[in-house]
């Protein structure tokens, strides 16, 4: 439960959390949420109402089922924009593989069938590359997007496949859906991606992710730069890099409190 400065808790703010971490996972009736939270149906119907005044949470007047509402897109726009800070405890880990690379380091989220940049260190050459904190591009692009489609639950990867549009950014963009599988399953078993010009021409991008505690990404931790200083002397170097940094702050992730969590 959230502790209050003297040690005690806020049961309310609890629940309340626990609520919006299981919608977080689907839309979900009232029994569903009292079932998952496990708390009593009118309780759970007084918090869900609370949480509807406060725009995070909706609901279909014909299904009935709640969902995250715009409150909580709020929330993900100020990390998207930077205006929230860091959404992890490790900049000084993000600095540090920025200063060992000297070239830019980014983090990247999904956003349904986007992958936007929510931290961005850029390179201290004069000729760099960089991702744009908030701007977005298709999660099929790039070695950031393919990381979050490796590392993400295989039923929810299949569904978003289904439809997505392979749309080229550039020449090197992966546009065959049946080649883009292979290479997440590659990008799965070797625990990292490449990216040579897929999004930028002359841009290559080396991304581990950063992980939670059920294997699925969280974001993805990208090092980027023009192919001339990240060629094969230094591509194993910064892998290794990029490597130790997204463990670490998977680690980091791994001791947070999460859903239900005392």
């Amino acid at each position: 439960m959230t502790e209050t400065p003297d040690g005690s808790t806020v049961r309310a703010v609890s629940r309340a959390i626990d609520i919006l971490f299981a919608l977080g996972h689907s839309p979900l009736t009232l029994r569903d949420v009292a079932e998952v939270v496990a708390l009593s149906r009118p309780t759970t119907y007084r918090l869900l109402s609370t949480l509807r005044a406060k725009g995070m949470v909706v609901q279909d007047e014909v299904s009935g089922h709640y969902g995250l509402g715009p409150g909580s897109l709020h929330l993900m726009a100020s990390i998207s924009n930077g205006n929230a800070g860091f959404i992890f405890e490790a900049t000084h880990a993000l600095e540090h593989l920025r200063d060992v690379t000297t070239e830019t380091v980014a983090v990247h989220v999904r956003a349904g069938r986007s992958r936007i940049c929510i931290k961005e260190l850029p390179s201290p050459h004069l000729i760099r590359y960089i991702a744009g904190i908030g701007v977005s591009e298709g999660i099929h692009t790039g070695s950031a997007g393919k990381t979050l489609l490796a590392f993400m639950p295989e039923a929810e990867r299949e569904r978003l496949l289904k439809d997505l549009p392979l749309n080229a950014t550039t020449p090197n963009t992966i546009t065959d859906l049946e080649t883009l599988r292979a290479e997440l399953a590659r990008i799965a078993a070797a625990g990292v991606a490449y990216s040579y010009g897929e999004r930028a021409v002359g841009a290559v991008g080396v991304t581990a992710p950063i992980m939670d505690t059920n294997g699925v990404a969280l974001a993805a931790l990208s090092v980027i730069g023009p192919e001339g200083r990240l060629g094969n002397e230094r591509i194993a170097e910064v892998e290794r890099h990029v490597r130790d940094v997204a463990a670490r702050i998977s680690a980091t992730v791994a001791g947070a409190p999460g859903p239900g969590s005392t």
